[in-house]
């Protein structure tokens, strides 16, 4: 909305409000001060009834309620400003034809002086006084003007004059603070108006900055993230705590999974400063992505405790050049030893055959050189080619396991389950570290997704037959017998896990049968409904491997 626009509306709703309190305000005055003449009536009327047949006494009665009832039907949001000051008026006039009974009764007159100090001027309260010296000198019993009569006048003028000026000065001074507050709310109203504007500038260029960008406060705690960092790790922008799903940080390509001390945010949490250091993140949609990490101070928050900015700059298509390189080498190479070999059949030939002159064989013996070195170093790029596998090595299986447990604690602990590890190492075994942290990774985030209390043990050792057995059992919901032996078959979701609204896609666990089997391991499930499930993985030792991977 504009701001002119903006304000007449305000303005618009600032005389609603004032017009309102104005009529609250007249029916208050006059009905607190109706209500307590009804009062003095009730009692005048136990203690003593002769009183109520006084003309003055009924007359002053008749001319209040008279003036009670035109205040309730008159409309006073449509009337001046100055029109309900008529209403103090005539119960000035009232009082005082109450006084000509009981003399007493003068005390009223404080209502009607109080209501025009609060809401009026100076004009309107020497106004209100000089009625309240007519009615009294309206009383024939003060015609005499004795000197009693003329000090009973005064302390009646200068107690009423007195009440009015305190009174007058307080509700000005209220009136000043109402404004000065109402004054400071518009501008307060303003400033935060363009503070709001101002940050939702900087956050539409914060998120469309391309390099992810997280702001850190000690303890790991993100203060703030930009869209690409969010979409990076698959955070909710409402609350950048948890993460949706898995995103698991490596130390290079098909590596050992960093532990959550190792962590980008662990490592920012504790202040340390990181320039251009490599990092590989394997993301919810199971994409390996090449990240630059560098980490800097960013002063102090809101509570003066140090920030640090996570800068995460993806150069995956960087790692994938840099991997396609000597793969490009090669095909260049291959294709360029066909006519090397060519020309240097042919040099032979010309050597061998028809007679030359000194020059021309001088010339083919230096096309012949020339061929065989570019030969040599084409044979150099070709060889890394027919290297063995660079995945498959030994590595201790319980230093997994640990790192995986340590990886899903928060996650369990977020569905109120205990984890109870029982882990002897070390268990040597020999393959694709990545491929089998993938496997045990899975099976612990079955567990945790389909349980949402109890314990969850996991347990890794050598077994009685000498292989290395990981066994991870759950008290979740678990599985029907029928389902137990489909639990295998691709895109196949328990009945169970799909009435509990759980989201999954059924291909985890066949892929990590494939995974285990092709390191000739075994993997076996056991469940039952209400029971949990029970998850074995059983991989040959090093050395016991028969060459299935």
């Amino acid at each position: 909305m504009p701001t002119t626009e903006r304000h007449a509306v305000e303005s618009r709703w600032a005389d609603s409000q004032l017009i309102g309190t104005r009529v609250r305000s007249v029916w208050q005055w006059q009905l607190i001060f109706t209500f307590s003449v009804v009062a003095i009536t009730v009692a005048v009327g136990v203690l003593d009834v002769g009183l109520l047949a006084t003309p003055g006494f009924l007359f002053g009665i008749l001319v209040i309620v008279i003036a009670s009832i035109a205040t309730l039907v008159t409309p006073w949001a449509r009337m001046p400003k100055h029109a309900a000051f008529v209403l103090p008026l005539v119960d000035i006039v009232a009082i005082g034809l109450l006084t000509l009974s009981q003399p007493s009764l003068g005390f009223l007159w404080v209502f009607p002086i109080a209501w025009i100090a609060t809401y009026y001027g100076t004009l309107e309260i020497v106004a209100s006084l000089a009625a309240v010296a007519l009615m009294n000198l309206a009383d024939p019993d003060h015609w005499n003007l004795s000197p009693d009569v003329v000090v009973e006048l005064l302390i009646v003028m200068l107690a009423l004059a007195f009440l009015a000026i305190t009174i007058s000065v307080g509700s000005r001074r209220i009136r000043a603070f109402r404004y000065l507050a109402r004054n400071q709310a518009g501008r307060l109203a303003n400033t935060l108006e363009r503070v709001q504007s101002a940050e939702q500038r900087v956050n539409t260029v914060f998120d469309s900055i391309s390099v992810a960008l997280a702001r850190v406060a000690r303890g790991g705690e993100i203060v703030s993230a930009n869209a690409a960092y969010r979409e990076l790790y698959s955070l909710d922008a409402q609350d950048l705590r948890f993460p949706v799903g898995g995103a698991v940080e490596y130390s290079g390509f098909r590596g050992r999974a960093l532990t959550p001390a190792e962590t980008a945010l662990a490592r920012a949490g504790r202040g340390e400063v990181v320039e251009h250091e490599r990092l590989w993140l394997f993301d919810r949609s199971g994409t390996w992505r090449a990240l630059g990490l560098s980490i800097r101070p960013a002063g102090a928050n809101s509570i003066g405790e140090d920030t640090f900015v996570v800068e995460l700059e993806d150069l995956t298509a960087v790692a994938e050049a840099q991997q396609e390189r000597p793969h490009v080498s090669r095909v260049i190479a291959h294709e360029l030893r066909n006519p090397l070999t060519a020309i240097l059949g042919h040099a032979d030939l010309l050597l061998e055959g028809a007679p030359l002159t000194p020059a021309q064989r001088d010339h083919v013996n230096v096309i012949e050189s020339a061929s065989e070195r570019m030969l040599t170093l084409i044979q150099g790029i070709l060889a890394p080619a027919t290297d063995a596998d660079v995945h498959r090595a030994r590595f201790d299986a319980a230093a997994l396991v640990t790192s995986a447990i340590e990886a899903f604690t928060p996650a369990a602990s977020a569905s109120e389950l205990v984890v109870d590890a029982v882990v002897a190492g070390p268990l040597v075994v020999e393959g694709d570290e990545f491929r089998l942290r993938q496997v045990v990774d899975n099976v612990l985030s079955n567990a945790i997704k389909y349980s949402d209390r109890g314990t969850l043990r996991v347990a890794a050792a050598v077994d009685d037959d000498g292989w290395v057995a990981v066994t991870i059992a759950d008290e979740g919901i678990g599985m029907s017998a029928d389902d137990v032996e489909r639990v295998f078959t691709p895109y196949f979701r328990a009945q169970t896990a799909q009435e509990g609204g759980v989201p999954g896609t059924g291909l985890g666990m066949g892929i990590a049968r494939d995974i285990v089997e092709s390191h000739g391991g075994s993997i076996t499930v056991e469940s039952a409904l209400g029971r949990g499930t029970t998850v074995t993985v059983r991989l040959p030792a090093a050395g016991r491997s028969e060459g299935a991977y």
